[in-house]
């Protein structure tokens, strides 16, 4: 027998066995898992400054938290101060400057301090929003990056088996692995 026609007895009892073209198939798959491989690095680095952002802003808001705790040790001192004016003043004349004082450290408490205080509030609300956003956007992209290498190995599998289900199950798992980088691409 030929050679010619051992090749195509091979390659006809392959195609009938359910063995693919393997240059063919072997270059799809492997483009298949180029491409998962590049979004999967994609996830890893947008995964890693998710992490950054949430380092940041966990550090702001405790930033933030100390400066609250700080203006409110002042608002108390303050009330304090106003109010040990006003009990230990002795005669009217120094009734008098104790009460001008006292509504002095009135008047820091209710234009300056309450003010930060309450704007402090707000900046560690922002910052637990900012957070909480960002481990969102993390949880996302850590799913995406097991959705990618999951679909890698199917389709690298898929080479060494030479069956095209496991290439198509990988297009499956990292497609998905693409949609959950994609929603954390565009969550706002």
């Amino acid at each position: 027998m030929p050679a010619h026609r051992s090749v195509e007895r091979f390659e006809s009892g392959n195609h009938v066995t359910g063995e693919l073209d393997t240059p063919r198939f072997a270059k799809q798959a492997a483009l298949v898992v180029a491409v998962m491989a590049a979004l999967l690095a994609v996830a890893t680095f947008l995964s890693n400054e998710a992490v950054k952002e949430v380092i940041t802003g966990e550090t702001g808001r405790a930033d933030t938290s100390s400066k609250l705790e700080s203006n409110q040790l002042k608002i108390d001192v303050a009330a304090g101060n106003a109010t040990m004016l006003k009990v230990l003043a002795e005669g009217p004349r120094e009734e008098a400057e104790a009460a001008s004082a006292a509504a002095a450290h009135e008047r820091r408490i209710e234009q300056e301090l309450a003010p930060a205080d309450h704007r402090l509030v707000e900046e560690m609300h922002h910052d637990e929003e900012h957070v909480d956003h960002y481990n969102d956007k993390h949880l996302l992209y850590e799913l995406a990056e097991v959705g990618l290498e999951v679909g890698i190995v199917l389709a690298t599998v898929s080479i060494i088996a030479h069956r095209r289900w496991l290439l198509a199950g990988g297009l499956g798992v990292g497609a998905v692995g693409t949609v959950l980088l994609l929603a954390g691409l565009v969550t706002v």
